[in-house]
């Protein structure tokens, strides 16, 4: 639970992290609006800027709303924006989505550099994500590769543009329905800045890229590297197919599949020398402790690996000595009927 001077003091410094949820210890509405006042003084102050939200509740939507209004009426600086929702819940988030847009909007010389909305589970249009390039011509991190519900497909030809209207980007967050040969040789015209990062998130539609798109890249900039998350509507089949080793890997996530050996042998024998983090939600078997064995000794560039289910004493043994960049890891060697995962820092 947050108070007031909490959050004046958090605001203090150039980055801030505002957390809007139901669990205050007086009226929500009361505390809120203290929160706001007090954080006025530090508010044209504020570089970098996180928002967490309960979307569950309607006065946490409506403080979230009311706090893009006020930021753009301080005329602040902001030069990062990221909004996380913190439940699930099932909802349009259409209120949420236009204070954002006409806050880029208002922004003033369109200083935003940063806008991570992939934990929003909003449906991101081609016009949405449009008009806030348009607003944010500087920007160098664009993130929209969210689990939206429904199906809203930001078409290629609108990262085309976005590509167009922001030159210095140079990592993209994306769904893969939105990629094509086209978006690729936008982001390799050589009057841009070489790509530096790709992170795609692969649901039920998977358009076929090109082997040799990943070569070009890399090409362009060696230390160009790509992240894939796959929904559980990807068939296992699809899988193979893309994790093919042009492919400079250095995450993979996985959700929700039910066998993921083979999978992840190819990951172990394709990205030894790039993959970096490791998430996987899957069944427990001794073939999956074999085959994240081979893959520890393999993989010494990992720095995350997080693995929902159960695993065998050796399989935490081998990442921990053969993985000396490991600095975070989520690995239960206890018993199937634990339902909480500890994640661990290093």
């Amino acid at each position: 639970m947050w108070r007031a001077s909490q959050f004046a003091s958090l605001l203090e410094t150039t980055g801030a992290t505002w957390r809007w949820d139901h669990s205050f210890e007086e009226d929500p509405l009361e505390m809120i609006h203290d929160m706001v006042v007090r954080s006025l003084p530090y508010m044209k102050h504020i570089k970098s800027l996180k928002i967490l939200v309960d979307q569950s509740q309607e006065v946490n939507r409506k403080s979230t709303c009311d706090l893009f209004v006020v930021l753009a009426q301080m005329k602040c600086q902001l030069q990062a924006l990221r909004v996380v929702c913190i439940t699930p819940f099932f909802y349009s988030g259409l209120d949420i989505l236009q204070s954002i847009r006409k806050f880029c909007q208002q922004m003033s010389m369109g200083t935003l550099q940063v806008i991570d909305l992939k934990q929003m589970p909003f449906a991101l249009d081609n016009v949405m994500v449009g008009l806030i390039a348009v607003s944010s011509p500087d920007l160098r991190t664009f993130l929209i590769n969210n689990h939206a519900m429904g199906f809203i497909m930001v078409r290629p030809e609108t990262i085309v543009d976005i590509l167009g209207i922001c030159p210095n980007l140079s990592t993209l967050g994306v769904t893969y329905m939105s990629l094509s040969v086209t978006v690729f040789k936008a982001m390799l015209d050589p009057k841009r800045p070489p790509f530096k990062y790709l992170d795609i998130y692969c649901s039920s539609i998977l358009p076929h890229i090109p082997n040799e798109v990943w070569p070009a890249m890399l090409q362009r900039n060696p230390c160009f590297r790509v992240g894939l998350e796959f929904a559980t509507e990807v068939h296992p089949t699809r899988l193979a197919l893309i994790l093919n080793p042009f492919i400079p890997m250095a995450a993979l996530r996985f959700n929700g599949f039910s066998c993921l050996v083979d999978h992840l042998t190819l990951a172990a024998q394709h990205y030894s020398q790039t993959l970096e983090v490791l998430e996987l939600s899957t069944a427990a078997s001794s073939n999956l402790d074999a085959v994240l064995i081979e893959l520890a000794k393999r993989c010494a560039n990992l720095r995350e690996v997080h693995c929902n289910c159960p695993v065998s004493l050796e399989v935490k043994k081998t990442f921990l000595s053969h993985c000396p960049k490991l600095r975070k890891y989520t690995l239960l060697t206890a018993g199937p009927f634990f339902n909480t995962f500890p994640t661990v820092y290093l």
